[in-house]
């Protein structure tokens, strides 16, 4: 089978629509650039014919136009003789634009999804999978699974477009969307939202089942930070009308899933981080994850607060009395790591004068709803009452607990906002 000889198509792109089909649902569509012939029919609502009819004696597979002016076929149509029978609906090459055979209505389907293997991942954003829904109908993304090398999955990022936006609610990191800080290996292990089958210092395996709500239509893409690499896996999946409760809390159909990010804040001992701030509306916290690089463990002591309305003042609601109590642990998590169904510390790490540390908490089983905004903060260190000795109640000219440093932050705050 040879798959690398280009040959010139004896049917020209523009003239593809005077192709026939023997299903009047049938229509032929050029993809965009680098996409896949699944996600450009998943794209009109329907599914991907993987058998393109040329009309041409000669078994052509994959025919594509050439778009990319650094290509050395730049302005010519492409494609492979001695093709494999039915071919992939999910293969793509960077410089051209796919001939695709879309068919059929894909948009009342009660679950979708798709699986990518042992493709591609580049430096550049590509669509995985889009799919759109029929009017009167919700649809629900249940299930993300992906797995590559370790460089790989270490440098990976996964977004979601929700309902045509541009700018994606949900942005992450594999390895921070489960709750682990520092690309940490440890496996396995898993929660029935949250896991990592695969790891200990070899390829890594990340699995998220967080229910995204869409009105109309989903697109998910993939990107490498770090640079072009084989060996890529992923699988996402769906539902449609599905109702989502989460802590006894049934979310609307209409509610947005965000992931609120903070990447490497510098906070000095004494500052807050906002994990979430909604300045308005009414919602529901799902998990958060907090990821710190310090000089030591005195950052633990910072509190957490609550606050609804979201102007609510000083000290809001006190929501822990220190760092791994919120993490539901103590006394500086002298039980060593462990990753239960409610709260996780995933990763620790000491060396020379630096501390590198993560956990994750879901709100589950301590539902927090709002209806006038909301905030979820952090303090880096905190201080007690001179005079009555208490903490996390002093905003200012306290006693600090500790000797706390900078500290280096990221944080991921999952929120439904409707």
């Amino acid at each position: 089978m040879d798959r690398r000889r280009a040959v010139q198509l004896l049917v020209l792109l523009a003239g593809a629509s005077l192709l026939t089909s023997a299903l009047a649902a049938d229509s032929y569509v050029i993809g965009d650039q680098g996409q896949d012939c699944a996600t450009t029919c998943g794209r009109r609502g329907q599914f991907c014919n993987p058998d393109v009819n040329t009309n041409n004696s000669d078994s052509i597979f994959k025919p594509s136009y050439c778009s990319d002016p650094s290509d050395e076929n730049y302005g010519r149509c492409v494609g492979y003789v001695n093709p494999p029978v039915n071919g992939s609906c999910q293969a793509r090459y960077w410089s051209v634009r796919r001939l695709c055979r879309c068919t059929g209505d894909a948009t009342t389907l009660p679950f979708f999804g798709t699986g990518y293997s042992s493709g591609s991942l580049t430096v550049n954003e590509t669509n995985h999978f889009e799919h759109v829904v029929a009017d009167g109908h919700f649809g629900v993304m249940t299930h993300f699974w992906v797995t590559g090398t370790a460089e790989l999955m270490d440098n990976t990022i996964i977004r979601y477009y929700i309902d045509n936006e541009t700018k994606p609610s949900i942005e992450f990191r594999p390895s921070m969307a489960v709750g682990v800080g520092f690309n940490d290996s440890k496996a396995p292990w898993g929660t029935k939202w949250i896991g990592m089958g695969a790891g200990n210092g070899q390829g890594k395996n990340f699995n998220v089942n967080f229910k995204i709500p869409f009105q109309k239509s989903i697109r998910v893409t993939a990107q490498s930070s770090l640079n072009d690499s084989n060996g890529f896996y992923m699988i996402v999946r769906g539902v449609l009308d599905q109702e989502i409760t989460f802590g006894g809390v049934t979310i609307p159909k209409t509610a947005r899933l965000q992931l609120q990010r903070q990447e490497n804040l510098v906070l000095q001992p004494m500052d807050f981080l906002n994990v979430v701030n909604v300045p308005s509306g009414a919602g529901l916290m799902l998990m958060s994850t907090l990821q710190v690089q310090s000089g030591n463990l005195n950052f633990l002591e910072g509190c957490y607060h609550a606050y609804t309305p979201v102007d609510m003042p000083w000290p809001g609601i006190v929501l822990s009395t220190g760092t791994e109590d919120y993490f539901d642990s103590a006394w500086y998590f002298n039980a060593g790591e462990f990753r239960l169904p409610v709260a996780g510390f995933t990763h620790l790490n000491v060396k020379n004068s630096s501390i590198e540390w993560s956990a994750y908490r879901f709100h589950e089983m301590d539902p927090l709803p709002f209806n006038n905004g909301f905030r979820l903060q952090w303090r880096n260190g905190d201080m007690n009452d001179p005079h009555s000795g208490l903490k996390c109640y002093t905003l200012a000219n306290g006693n600090i607990v500790g000797s706390p440093t900078p500290s280096i932050v990221t944080s991921y705050g999952w929120v439904y906002t409707w």
